[in-house]
């Protein structure tokens, strides 16, 4: 770590304690400590920070400088201390083991995993916490230690799942725009909803006000996402806390019952639509996976025969409505099969890729490129003239003649193709996709049985459309 690494994660944890802090009652603990989920986020998310010995002790230099400055007693403050870095390695060192995915909540099972974490972490601290009490409190033992895990569990769990699914870099670093573009979905209605549920909780108050918030949560799980759904799970944590303390309840040990029974409360109501937001990204993420499955060629990435179809139909009743021109190139390596004869048909798909790259890194918006079959690809250029289609095929032949590909024993060569090309106006004549797709075929045929290497375009004098009717994917 660099030095300024760790003047960041001792700056972090001295402003989230003196925050604790300002929380902490007269001679009890705080009723909100942030510090140690942060902590336990920020080493989970930075591998390199939890393998150094100095970056713990950054932060707890951070601990012990917040009491310091608020002036706790040295024995007091190194002990407490001391627990809190102990509590923090606990919850890591189960967590630690769960990998990358889970932690990201890219798993059915991150948020059972992470409360088993918080749990684990909070019990530690708890234990060690009742056997040191006489520094800190008059309460008994078991007092002290229901107290500080359900306190502890409530800490954790509000602020940890924000430290984990927060935006990549400090929050100074981040593209707030992106991060808060969610918020506009449905013009922030489940964000409105959950405001008038929490107005309504506070005015009227009574045992169920704890749960008006959870509909209007999962609403907002359902389109936020995990980040700000964590985050107003911690807003509408502190808020109901601040709301029970000014109406008299009391975090100490003389309305312990309460005190355990909303901290514990409020932390699993939490649970509920951080679960929903996980469920729902990972389904959402399920159907990109499925859609581009449908609508790609696995190999190459390129549209499958099915997408270009359909998506090339629809471009050209949009063109026809314009009155706009219209081009279809059709491709064909040259002499492909001899690629996967002399080095493999490994060494054959991967030409294919590159060459795929190859297109689709000179597409513009709106063209179409895929895979009809085997090596044979086509690619709709909307907006484009014969002469316009006939520089891109040019350029494009020119470029896969001068692009060298390797094998795995170190051996360069290289292909040349085909290009069939048909160009018109579907306003003119009303082409279909299966009839632009059979012209520039049989330019193509032309091409390959003329010399190969080169561009064609279709010529109805000579050429014969070698399709007739619908391509059927």
């Amino acid at each position: 770590m660099l030095l300024r690494e760790h003047g960041l994660l001792f700056l972090c944890m001295l402003a989230a304690c003196l925050a604790g802090i300002a929380t902490r009652p007269i001679a009890f603990m705080a009723t909100f400590w942030p510090a140690n989920g942060l902590l336990l986020g920020l080493m989970l998310r930075n591998p390199v920070w939890s393998k150094t010995p100095l970056a713990w002790l950054s932060a707890w230099l951070g601990f012990v400088a917040a009491d310091a400055l608020t002036g706790a007693a040295l024995e007091r403050n190194l002990v407490i201390n001391a627990i809190n870095l102990v509590e923090v390695l606990a919850g890591w060192l189960f967590l630690v083991r769960q990998g990358p995915a889970t932690l990201g909540f890219r798993r059915q099972r991150s948020v059972l995993v992470i409360l088993v974490g918080c749990v684990i972490a909070a019990t530690t601290g708890a234990l060690l916490g009742s056997l040191s009490r006489d520094l800190f409190f008059s309460a008994s033992g078991w007092q002290t230690f229901i107290i500080w895990e359900s306190g502890e569990l409530y800490n954790l769990i509000l602020c940890l799942p924000v430290v984990l699914a927060a935006p990549r870099g400090w929050f100074w670093q981040w593209r707030w725009r992106r991060v808060l573009r969610p918020l506009g979905k449905l013009w922030g209605l489940p964000l409105l909803a959950l405001l008038a549920s929490e107005a309504a909780a506070f005015a009227l108050q009574g045992p169920g006000a704890l749960v008006f918030a959870v509909p209007a949560l999962v609403w907002c799980a359902m389109l936020y996402g995990v980040f700000l759904v964590s985050l107003l799970n911690l807003l509408v944590g502190l808020w109901s806390t601040a709301t029970l303390v000014l109406l008299g309840l009391s975090l100490t040990p003389e309305q312990l019952l309460d005190a355990v029974s909303f901290r514990v409360g409020v932390a699993l109501l939490s649970l509920a639509p951080l679960a929903v937001a996980t469920a729902h990204a990972l389904h959402a993420q399920a159907l990109q996976i499925l859609h581009r499955a449908v609508n790609h060629d696995f190999l190459t990435g390129a549209l499958s025969r099915r997408a270009l179809m359909e998506r090339g139909a629809q471009q050209l009743q949009r063109l026809q409505r314009e009155s706009a021109p219209v081009a279809v190139l059709m491709f064909d390596m040259d002499y492909f099969k001899q690629v996967n004869d002399r080095w493999g048909h490994a060494q054959g798909d991967s030409v294919l890729q590159q060459f795929a790259q190859l297109i689709q890194h000179n597409l513009r918006p709106g063209e179409l490129f895929g895979r009809i079959g085997g090596e044979e690809f086509a690619l709709l250029l909307p907006h484009a003239t014969h002469a316009g289609a006939q520089a891109v095929s040019e350029r494009l032949c020119a470029q896969l003649r001068e692009h060298r590909f390797t094998t795995e024993g170190g051996d360069e060569f290289s292909v040349t193709m085909s290009v069939g090309l048909h160009a018109g106006t579907p306003a003119d004549t009303p082409y279909t996709m299966s009839e632009l797709l059979a012209r520039a075929d049989a330019a193509l045929y032309h091409a390959k049985t003329t010399g190969r290497n080169r561009v064609q375009a279709f010529d109805a004098a000579v050429m014969t459309p070698l399709r007739h009717g619908e391509i059927s994917a």
